[in-house]
């Protein structure tokens, strides 16, 4: 729980990173606009506003394989190889580092959820099966407490 904490407070971290970089490049367009800037001037701010985008977007891209990779292997579930088709890919900012794409990212977490799910049922049925001895034992008890010819003997 504490690891899934951190991992989404990192994750609005990068998101709010990510806005105010989109709102400051922002800003710096219209204000080129209305200085009547190049249009030349004007492409290399977006340039660079999309290059700082795409920074942002690999961090968060890294951050989220990181903790999925991390539950999957606390739990023994199988990550994507890397060699299936569409399930990673390299990052263009951040060299020799692969991230898991949208469809890994998909097939991980319902690979997790199954995995879960499986887990949930097998303690419920765990609970079921002692539910029932408690309240087997707790009708014995109260049969023998009820009768006194049981507790003469």
């Amino acid at each position: 729980m504490i690891d899934y904490i951190r991992h989404r407070r990192k994750l609005a971290k990068l998101f709010k990173q990510r806005k105010s970089i989109c709102d400051v490049y922002a800003g710096e367009i219209r204000k080129a606009r209305k200085e009547g800037k190049t249009r030349e001037g004007i492409e290399s701010i977006e340039a660079e506003a999309h290059f700082e985008r795409r920074m942002i977007d690999e961090d968060i891209s890294i951050l989220v394989t990181d903790y999925l990779i991390m539950r999957a292997n606390r739990r023994f579930v199988p990550v994507p190889s890397r060699d299936e088709d569409g399930m990673w890919e390299q990052c263009d900012v951040v060299n020799n580092r692969y991230v898991l794409t949208n469809t890994g990212i998909s097939k991980l977490r319902t690979s997790l959820r199954l995995e879960k799910k499986e887990r949930n049922e097998m303690v419920l049925k765990i609970l079921a099966a002692i539910t029932g001895i408690i309240g087997a034992a707790t009708g014995l008890l109260a049969v023998w407490l009820n009768n006194p010819a049981a507790r003469q003997r």
